[in-house]
This record gives C-alpha cells, sequence and structure tokens, in this order.
C-alpha cells in the first residue's frame, strides 16, 4: 500500500507540552538540486525538522556525496592540528565570526596554513635542537677543563680505585698513544654506560663524569617530540685508536652525544668563544621564529571559531544530503521528514524561501503523508526543564505520545531528595550554588568546561530545586547542618514531661534531645519514604493508564492496569494502611506495646490467619484482620495470571483477525490467496507469540 498525500494549506494543530510528545506530520519534500543547499542549510537553522534516512541500510562508500563528506573530514584535521597548535602556544580562541567563505576556499587556506605551519614548525625544531647542541658543547668545554687539566702528563689519573701514572720519564710515544673521548649522555643511561666500558676495555679506560646543573633536551624531527632531559658529562681517557672507536659507538648506542674537546688552551678559547656566539645568534634566531609563528597563529585564532563553524556546518550538511533520494533525470531530490504538526505550515515557507534564495524559480513540492511509520518523539524543553529531562533520558526516552515523566520529576525528583537530604543549612548552600550558577549563565554559557563544571552547570536548575526541597524538609526536620534547631518553639513541658500542645510546624523539636532520638528518627523516616515511594509507584501505574487510553488499547487497561493496581495496592496500599492506623491508635493509653508492621507484613504472606490465634493477640491490630489479609492475599494471588496470561493471546487473535483482513483485500484486487499474506506497512514488525509471552513475562517479572 503505497503512502497516502494530501496538500499543505494551513497550521494543523496547536503546539505540544512537556507532558507529552507533540503530534507528529511525515512530510516529503520535491525540490531542484541547485536549490538542496540552501533548503538544508536553512531547516539547520531554523531546527523544526527531522530527516528520514531515504537511503537506509546502502554503506556509506556507495552513498552520493562520500567524497564531500571525507573532504570535510579532512578539513576538520587540519583544524584538529591547528587547534592543537593554538593550545599549545597558549593563543586565544576569538569568538566566532561570520564569514562569507565556501568549504572549498576554506580547504585551500587551511591546506596553506598547515604548511606555513608544518614548516614553522619544523624549523624551529632543528633550531632548537642546534640551540641545545650548542648548549652542550658550551658544557663539555667548561666542566671537561677541570677533568682535562688534572690529567695533563706529570699527574695521576686513577679509575675504579687503581692509578695510571704519567711521569716525566713515560716516552712521547705512550703518551700520544693515549686518547680521550668528550660528550654528554642521559643520567639515566650513566651508571649502564661505565659497566659497559669497563667490560669492552676489561678495565683499560679511564672514565669521569659529572652532573650538569642545567636541564638539557631531547627533539625527534621525525615525531617532533621534545624531551627534557637530565644529563651529565663524560670524559673518558683511553689507550689506542681501536678501542677509540670501539667505546664512540658504545656511547652511541645509550643515546650519548660526543663533542669536540681541543688539546690546546688556545684553540679551547677560541672555541669557546665562537660557541657563546653562536649561542646568542641561535637564542635571537629562536625569538624571531617565536614571534612570527605566534603572529601566524594570532591570525589563525582570530578565524578558527569561524572557520570550524563553516565546516562543520557542512558536513552537516553532506551526511544530510546522502539520507536523499535523487532523481537524476528531473534533476531534483526527494526528502522525507518528520515535523511537529503544528510546524508543518512553517516548513512550507522555509521551504520556499530558501528556494527563493538560491535563485530557483520552479517552486518546490511539500506533501503529507500519511503513515503507520511510528515518529520521533519530540519534547519541547527549556533550560529549566532540560536538566530533569536529561535524568529521565538516562532510564529511556519516552516513547511517541507517551506519557513524559520528566514533567513530573520536575518537581518530584527534589522533593524525594529534600526527604533524603532533610537540613535547612546545608539546603541553603546547596540552594546558594545552583542559583549563582543560574545568575552567572553568560558566563558559563558557550565556553569549554571540564567534565565536573558542565555536569553542575547543566543541572544548575536541579541543583536549585534540590536546595530549595532541601530546606523545606529541614524545617519540617528541625535541623540545620547536623544540629537541632527550634523555630517555632517546642509544645513539650520537660518538667512535668508532658506535651503542652502539638508542634505548630514540623516534627517536635523535643525529640532531638530524647534518649531514643536515632530510633524514633530512623523509624519516621523510614515510613515517611515508603508512603511516599509507594504514592509515587501509584502515581506512575494511573500514568500508564493515560498512555493505555492514548494509544486506544483497551486490552492493557483491563489486564494490566487493573491487576497492576489491585497487586500493589492489596500489598504495599495495605502497609500505608497499617502505618497510618499504627499512628492513630494510642498504644501507651491502652498498655500494650505496638505490633511491628514488619512481622506483621511477613506473617501475612508466611502464616495467613495466624494472627487470630490467641497465642498472637499481641500481633493483632484491628478486629478482622485475619480476614482482610486473607482477601488481599487472595487479590494479590489472581492479579499475577491476569497479568500474564491473558495480553499475550489477545494480541494473537488481534494479528490473525488483521492478516484475514488483509487477505480480503488482497483477493479483492486480484492476487492469490496463496502469495505471502505478512506483507508489512511501514513501521510494522512481524508478529511473533513467543516474542509477546517473552516481553508480558519480563514485565510481570519486574512488577511483581
Amino acid at each position: 500500500e503505497r503512502p497516502k498525500h494530501r496538500a499543505v494549506s494551513a497550521p494543523l494543530a496547536k503546539m505540544g507540552t512537556i507532558f507529552r510528545s507533540e503530534k507528529m506530520q511525515l512530510v516529503q519534500m520535491i525540490v531542484q538540486n541547485d536549490a538542496a543547499h540552501a533548503v538544508v542549510e536553512a531547516f539547520g537553522e531554523e531546527g523544526i525538522i527531522e530527516f528520514r534516512d531515504l537511503n537506509h541500510g546502502q554503506p556509506f562508500h556507495k552513498r552520493a556525496f562520500t567524497d564531500e563528506v571525507k573532504r570535510c573530514e579532512d578539513v576538520q584535521r587540519k583544524l584538529a592540528a591547528l587547534k592543537h597548535a593554538l593550545e599549545a602556544d597558549g593563543v586565544a580562541i576569538a569568538e566566532a565570526a561570520k564569514e562569507s567563505m565556501s568549504a572549498a576556499e576554506l580547504a585551500g587556506v587551511l591546506a596553506e596554513k598547515e604548511e606555513e605551519l608544518n614548516h614553522m614548525q619544523m624549523q624551529e625544531l632543528m633550531l632548537k635542537k642546534n640551540h641545545n647542541a650548542l648548549l652542550e658543547q658550551r658544557h663539555v668545554l667548561e666542566l671537561g677543563a677541570g677533568i682535562y687539566a688534572a690529567q695533563a702528563p706529570g699527574s695521576s689519573m686513577s679509575a675504579g680505585g687503581a692509578e695510571l701514572e704519567i711521569t716525566d720519564f713515560a716516552s712521547s710515544t705512550a703518551t700520544s698513544m693515549l686518547s680521550y673521548i668528550a660528550g654528554v649522555m642521559p643520567r639515566l643511561s650513566m651508571a649502564s654506560f661505565q659497566r659497559v666500558i669497563f667490560r669492552a676495555t676489561r678495565g683499560n679506560a679511564a672514565v669521569y663524569s659529572k652532573a650538569i646543573d642545567e636541564t638539557l633536551h631531547s627533539y625527534d624531527l621525525k615525531s617532533g617530540e621534545t624531551e627534557a632531559v637530565e644529563k651529565d658529562f663524560f670524559m673518558i681517557f683511553v689507550a689506542g685508536d681501536v678501542l677509540k672507536s670501539k667505546i664512540s659507538k658504545i656511547a652511541t648506542y645509550f643515546d650519548g652525544t660526543l663533542y669536540a674537546y681541543p688539546d690546546m688552551a688556545a684553540d679551547k678559547a677560541a672555541m669557546k668563544r665562537e660557541v657563546l656566539k653562536r649561542l646568542g645568534e641561535s637564542s635571537e634566531i629562536l625569538r624571531t621564529t617565536a614571534q612570527m609563528k605566534t603572529a601566524m597563529l594570532t591570525d589563525v585564532g582570530a578565524h578558527f571559531a569561524s572557520w570550524n563553524f563553516t565546516i562543520c556546518k557542512d558536513k552537516m550538511i553532506y551526511d544530510t544530503f546522502n539520507k536523499f533520494d535523487y532523481d537524476v533525470r528531473r534533476k531534483v531530490f526527494v526528502a522525507d521528514a518528520w515535523v511537529p504538526e503544528s510546524k508543518v505550515y512553517d516548513v512550507y515557507k522555509t521551504l520556499s524561501a530558501a528556494t527563493a534564495k538560491a535563485g530557483v524559480e520552479t517552486r518546490p513540492v511539500l506533501n503529507l503523508i500519511e503513515t503507520k511509520a511510528t515518529p520521533p518523539t519530540h519534547l519541547p524543553v527549556d533550560k529549566m526543564v532540560y536538566g530533569f529531562q536529561a535524568l529521565v533520558n538516562t532510564y529511556g526516552t519516552p516513547r511517541y505520545r507517551e506519557v513524559n515523566a520528566g514533567a513530573f520529576a520536575v518537581i518530584l525528583f527534589p522533593f524525594l531528595f529534600g526527604i533524603m537530604f532533610g537540613d535547612l543549612g546545608h539546603g541553603t548552600l546547596l540552594m546558594l550554588f545552583g542559583l549563582s550558577m543560574i545568575r552567572n549563565e553568560a558566563s558559563f554559557e558557550g565556553k569549554k568546561l571540564d567534565d565536573l563544571v558542565e555536569m553542575c552547570y547543566g543541572g544548575r536548575y536541579v541543583i536549585f530545586l534540590n536546595g530549595c526541597f532541601g530546606m523545606y524538609v529541614g524545617l519540617i526536620y528541625n535541623e540545620a547542618f547536623a544540629c537541632p534547631m527550634s523555630i517555632w518553639g517546642s509544645g513539650y513541658d520537660w518538667d512535668k514531661e508532658t506535651i503542652i500542645h502539638p508542634p505548630i510546624f514540623g516534627v517536635e523539636p523535643a525529640w532531638h534531645h530524647a534518649t531514643n532520638k536515632i530510633s524514633f528518627f530512623n523509624s519516621f523516616k523510614m515510613k515517611i519514604s515508603i508512603i511516599v515511594g509507594v504514592l509515587q509507584m501509584t502515581f506512575g501505574i494511573f500514568l500508564s493508564l493515560l498512555n493505555h487510553l492514548e494509544y486506544r488499547n483497551y486490552k492493557k487497561v483491563v489486564f494490566q492496569f487493573l491487576p497492576e493496581l489491585g497487586f500493589f495496592g492489596s500489598i504495599f496500599g495495605y502497609l500505608i494502611f497499617l502505618i497510618f492506623y499504627k499512628w492513630s491508635v494510642p498504644w501507651v493509653e491502652l498498655g500494650k506495646p505496638a505490633p511491628s508492621l514488619l512481622t506483621t507484613l511477613i506473617n501475612m504472606f508466611m502464616s495467613p490467619g495466624a494472627v487470630a490465634l490467641p497465642e498472637n493477640a499481641e500481633l493483632l491490630l484491628f478486629q478482622g484482620q485475619a480476614d482482610v489479609e486473607a482477601v488481599l492475599i487472595l487479590v494479590a494471588l489472581v492479579c499475577v495470571p491476569l497479568l500474564l496470561f491473558p495480553i499475550p493471546f489477545l494480541e494473537s487473535c488481534e494479528h490473525e483477525a488483521a492478516l484475514k483482513k488483509k487477505l480480503a483485500y488482497k483477493a479483492l484486487e486480484g492476487g492469490s490467496a496463496h502469495e505471502e499474506a505478512a506483507v508489512h506497512e511501514e513501521g510494522e514488525h512481524e508478529f511473533s507469540f513467543g516474542d509477546a509471552f517473552v516481553h508480558q513475562a519480563i514485565h510481570t517479572i519486574e512488577f511483581v
């Protein structure tokens, strides 16, 4: 069966509320290809429709605008690299400014900026590496002077406790055979390096090292990473070129860097002057390079927000294009979208305006489609309700036209929190914290926040109302900062140990000074929690009745709502009755202890009727209790099978009836009766009795 179409003439429905999803209408747009970009952009700015994917099941790489989406993703990658550079250099990103630049032009600009940035970063990294090498050379010349002077001919040098004597009687040949190596090495590798040298030279090398006070760096030109490293200077004296070559290779293996160290004092002084001169020049070049890089990044930061907005918008537009169906012959695109019924006429006006803006003279076509597909849920929430709705959505988004629990969570959640929190002082602090975030929304909106601050800001109204209800219940509990208070005065006379009058508001302050304070408040708060919890669950059952009536599912009214209400009321409704009855009876005046409600409820199921026996007289709350409990148990037992069995069988019968009706229509149209009958309309699913029964069994188990 094909979808039915009808024309658009005027607004069709009233605005929805947060209580229930707005009524949605499926529309079909037929617009020329030249106006596609303008139409999608206009609807994206309005935010009043949700496009359907007409190419569902088709792989991404086979869709029409895959290349455009990938091009946008490549531009986003370049933007991410630029943003990383901005954050690394501490350059602020300016507020978004609208720029008339297309995605293609932006791709060219970003390619130039990325190439320029990469060139600057590579040049800067090479300059820093060269500057670091000059620093290491300076330390080698400065620290090596003391070691080399001490080991001049005529002095002795020791290595590991042994002494190598170089005297005036030594031959010139022996002295000329003594070589040395100087360099720097990471401090963590120095000990291992010395052990390997000792073994490689069999103790025929003298190794000296000194710590370098200045923190040096290690630069990787391939990855661009920079690491601060603590290094030591080393100088090794060894006899022979063979050992010198071997030690040089070992030093390189341990990430050591070898540097020249002249023999003559004049050469050393000249080299030091040259190194200091080049260090000064290197510092100036680094400063100039950093200024040029900062100037370039500042220009990028001034346009970054606008560029990012432009490319994100284009990517979303092309992603939306991939959901459309294109008629190549007529050069038009066909798009289906869900629209609130109250906004259908606005959609038509927006579509016409966008088409005219694109310079297309042909009028667009907007058809209203009748379908059995389930529409999406649309709940118009504001900034106050947003936090509560997000809290509800973590448990599940309401179905289409289902009563929205978020509407009631705005009050019920803070109220339950107040019962748990219940402190005037702490509630005031919580309320002030939420109020401060509400009053300073402008300083938080649109800013990048860390996870904790973002969570608090999103739930600022939740925090505010939680604090208000915490204050209110704290007044009832007569507590502030966990300390008792007596704002309304006490109605208890401590001298006479009698009650003069009931408390004006809340709990009697005298209970805070009683010896059984803890047991009283634990019992009181537990019973209050039970009462509020049962009332809230009963309220939820009645909300399900509204859902059944909205969907016209009357079988669930009889075989789900009524059994749930009967089962829940026969147990927990009876428990609430017992709580109020126990509170209303003056047990002290009657001279008997108050029976335990927990024991009463357990005995109701474990020992039905036992409360009427003479030996259990102390458990009796009222006359006829055993008969009442027997009836309630019977009601609860009857409700369970009524909740479990009828609905799956009724759904099976409804499915068979609908199937026969389809076969009858098919026969009238001239189709074969033996053809496949299970032809489902859009949005329908094949019925399975097993799935229906399992679903109802799960619901019954969860409820019971």
